[in-house]
């Protein structure tokens, strides 16, 4: 998607996946570092907190699964 599409889902499911399979604690300050945020605001942080949460909750589950 387009930097002028506001939805920032995609970013924030890698990261979230990436934590949750990691163990790491809940961290959603990289949603308010993109260009997408900066132009966006609102809109693709919610987004991004979005895809955040699923991946995280697929990640924590893909890490438990062992």
């Amino acid at each position: 998607m387009g930097i002028l599409n506001s939805n920032d889902y995609q970013r924030g499911y890698k990261d979230g996946y990436n934590d949750g399979k990691n163990g790491r604690d809940k961290n959603y300050s990289r949603g308010g570092m993109s260009l997408k945020y900066a132009i966006h605001g609102n809109r693709a942080y919610e987004t991004y907190c979005e895809g955040y949460n699923e991946g995280y909750r697929k990640g924590s589950y893909d890490r438990n699964k062992r």
